[in-house]
């Protein structure tokens, strides 16, 4: 049976190999078509913030603009989609700060002096003159959603999108583009505070701080195909020395050929579309100690193949090196009943930690749908934690074997979501899926805002023996945008499980910039329940809420 998987999966790589190379397209433009509308659909996942993805789609696509004028779509252009990397080269706040200026001039009520640059102030004020902003076409979304659709032959000749040059102050730009390529240095300082509103089950402190270093450094020839990327992270808690981390969370040479590329070193891959969970990310090691959310991943050595055809876009993962979970000793919180010892890890593959994993994952975009299906067999990246006669917790690490499925789909303002996994690993076999919708209403309360409604699905055919919550669980949320210049957004989310009223967890999050170099995020959790197996049980004395100010230089 092995066997035969592995002929499979080396005739599918032969296949996709040969296939003729195009890039994923969006298009062609039509009289209802919005810049917004395309960005969504060629998001290709949270990480990925929507002004990242809109400039991105400017930038690799001037023939579909009037004049450069990103408020005149091309009728009849037909829009290539960056990739994800492309798309995160463009830093956030930057991005953010060009979303910002392009909003203001979409309803700019007069122009200002001539010659003089537009100061932060005048920006504002602006931005607080735009009211009602509604697209004209119906299902169309917040930012830039009244594109103008002009006649392709009134176009004039395409220029070549610039890149962007408006930093914030503090901030290193990425240097123009020389015979010697292209650097890129950014660093970000961190301090969170965490308080919590009780000892906890171990009795353990109410206040915690962590203090975190984040740097981005790139670099980029000349040619714009070769890449260098290494961002190291640093990270110091106040009360439990097992939440230290040094971390590489990238450190990677990449070649993007025509219609493929490779990636050789560290990485962070991020796979999934649903709010709630992220069911078929399995290639990077949870980082436990960032936050009950999982979000926070572990640098993960790779080699990593792409290759894009008409058929759609083929990558071809080898892991050679696993990584362990991170878990909380008791006295930082957030943390399992008891300590859990790494000395004692077990693997089932005689390999341990240097076992060869492998992924695969295929994607396709359809009319306003995204398709992806994956492929991983390797070290399971969630052991089983098993008690010791001494007291402490033994992490077991089986090898497993899972297919996924994730889909989304954009129909006007409603995104339905869906991530599905069939798992073997160790004893367990089962199937677990993750599925709903986010509607977006426009001008709430007659403002600028957008408010986000979320509704997901959890089930678990493994019932009360699921390792996490979500066997048979609801999520509601709201995602609060502001669309101001300080990129204000709050989430609100609370899982309830079906099966007991009185287990449910409630989550808060939001961010806000203060100043060119600060922004303020603040992150809370309330935990519930009175069942001794269920996930949550251990945590309902953790309840907490932490702000962190980010400093970015």
């Amino acid at each position: 049976m092995q066997q035969s998987m592995r002929k499979l999966r080396f005739s599918l790589l032969c296949f996709l190999m040969a296939s003729p190379a195009f890039a994923a397209t969006l298009g062609p433009v039509t009289s209802d078509t919005t810049l917004w509308r395309l960005a969504m659909q060629a998001r290709p996942d949270e990480r990925v913030s929507m002004p990242q993805v809109v400039q991105a789609l400017w930038q690799h696509n001037p023939q579909a603009f009037r004049e450069q004028n990103v408020h005149h779509l091309i009728q009849g252009a037909v829009f290539t989609v960056p990739s994800r990397e492309q798309m995160l080269a463009l830093d956030a706040a930057e991005a953010q700060r060009w979303y910002n200026t392009q909003l203001a001039q979409q309803r700019l009520p007069k122009p200002l002096t001539a010659g003089r640059p537009t100061t932060t102030t005048e920006s504002a004020v602006v931005a607080n003159q735009i009211q009602n902003i509604v697209a004209a076409p119906a299902g169309s979304v917040a930012l830039l959603p009244d594109n103008t659709v002009v006649a392709a032959q009134h176009s004039t000749p395409p220029i070549k999108a610039p890149e962007t040059t408006n930093a914030e102050p503090g901030r290193q730009m990425a240097a123009p583009n020389t015979p010697q390529g292209n650097w890129r240095l950014q660093h970000e300082l961190g301090w969170e505070q965490r308080l919590f509103g009780s000892g906890g089950l171990q009795q353990a402190a109410k206040s915690h701080a962590l203090l975190s270093y984040r740097g981005q450094w790139s670099y980029e020839d000349a040619s714009r195909r070769h890449n260098v990327n290494v961002e190291p992270y640093l990270r110091w808690h106040q009360h439990d020395s097992d939440s230290h981390l040094i971390d590489l969370q990238q450190a990677y040479w990449r070649y993007i050929g025509t219609g493929w590329e490779i990636k050789a070193g560290i990485d962070t891959v991020f796979w999934g579309v649903t709010e709630s969970q992220h069911l078929v990310d399995v290639i990077n090691q949870s980082d436990l100690t960032a936050g009950v959310e999982m979000e926070a991943k572990l640098g993960q050595p790779m080699l990593n193949l792409r290759r894009s055809g008409s058929a759609g876009t083929f990558d071809i993962y080898v892991l050679p090196y696993f990584r362990e979970r991170q878990f909380p000793a008791p006295a930082g919180r957030l943390a399992p009943p008891a300590r859990v010892n790494h000395d004692l890890a077990w693997y089932e593959s005689s390999d341990a930690k240097h076992n060869l994993d492998v992924a695969l994952r295929y994607t396709q975009r359809f009319a306003g749908m995204d398709l992806g299906l994956s492929f991983f067999s390797g070290n399971n990246r969630e052991p089983l934690l098993q008690p010791t006669p001494s007291g402490e917790l033994q992490p077991l690490y089986w090898q497993m074997e899972q297919y996924g499925l994730d889909l989304q789909w954009v129909q006007g303002d409603w995104l339905w979501k869906l991530e599905s996994i069939y798992r073997r690993t160790g004893f367990a076999e089962y199937v677990a899926a993750t599925g709903g919708f986010e509607y977006s209403q426009i001008g709430v309360l007659e403002q600028v805002w957008d408010l986000g409604w979320i509704l997901e699905y959890q089930y678990d055919s493994r019932d009360e023996a699921a390792t996490l919550p979500g066997q048979n669980d609801l999520f509601l949320g709201w995602r609060l945008a502001l669309n101001d210049l300080a990129g204000t957004e709050f989430l609100f989310g609370v899982l309830q499980d079906l099966d007991n009223q009185q287990s449910r967890s409630i989550k808060l999050e939001g961010s806000m910039r203060l100043s060119d170099n600060l922004r303020l995020s603040i992150n809370g959790w309330l935990f519930k329940s009175d069942e001794p197996q269920d996930t949550l049980y251990w945590l309902r004395r953790d309840d907490y809420l932490a702000l962190q100010l980010s400093y970015y230089f």
